[in-house]
């Protein structure tokens, strides 16, 4: 291990945003997921929520370029057990639902405390998650179609959380409690042996 390395893992856990997190619900295909994980790890989402069933995920190496070891994961099965815990630790819960009630990712908040619950491909989010959500936001668009792959959405809209954290200063300081990053960086370079 490199003195190089070991800075770098002290880099990006000073970057890393504890108070923004993912959640897959029953995202299935394994370029998606992979994609997803790519996208948390390189907008400094650390927790990532999987509600499926078991507890693993099919994942990409090359689509996820590694990403998932540097990620926690936490797993559920149920949608309802797994929002509540978040809100519990007083997390907004956001889902991507595209509705009249939903809200342009441009004018909502992302620098609070939220969960993004992304849905499945195919179903979007479970009723479930409709239920427990504090809002449903969007990714504006003008074309003919009108939703994006979901891989594409969720990178899109943390990159929206990313640019307004960054610009009100969120990125200058850790925000990860030290306690919490010497026990990740503890992790990693174990990983790395």
């Amino acid at each position: 291990m490199t003195f190089s390395r070991l800075k770098r893992f002290a880099r990006v856990l000073a970057k890393r945003q504890p108070d923004l997190v993912v959640v897959m619900e029953n995202i299935k295909n394994p370029h998606n997921a992979s994609a997803i994980l790519r996208s948390c790890d390189a907008f400094g989402v650390q927790d990532v929520y999987i509600i499926k069933e078991g507890k693993s995920i099919g994942v990409s190496k090359t689509v996820s370029s590694g990403s998932y070891k540097w990620l926690t994961l936490h797993f559920f099965e149920n949608t309802t057990e797994c929002l509540l815990h978040l809100k519990d630790r007083g997390f907004k819960i956001l889902t991507t639902h595209l509705s009249s009630q939903a809200v342009d990712i441009r004018r909502t908040d992302l620098t609070q405390k939220v969960a993004i619950v992304i849905g499945s491909e195919l179903e979007g989010v479970s009723e479930e998650a409709l239920k427990l959500s504090d809002k449903n936001i969007v990714v504006p668009m003008v074309g003919f179609v009108q939703s994006f792959n979901v891989s594409v959405a969720t990178a899109l809209i943390l990159y929206e959380a990313f640019r307004q954290r960054d610009e009100a200063g969120f990125l200058k300081r850790p925000r990860m409690p030290k306690e919490r990053r010497r026990a990740i960086f503890k992790l990693w370079v174990e990983r790395e042996k």
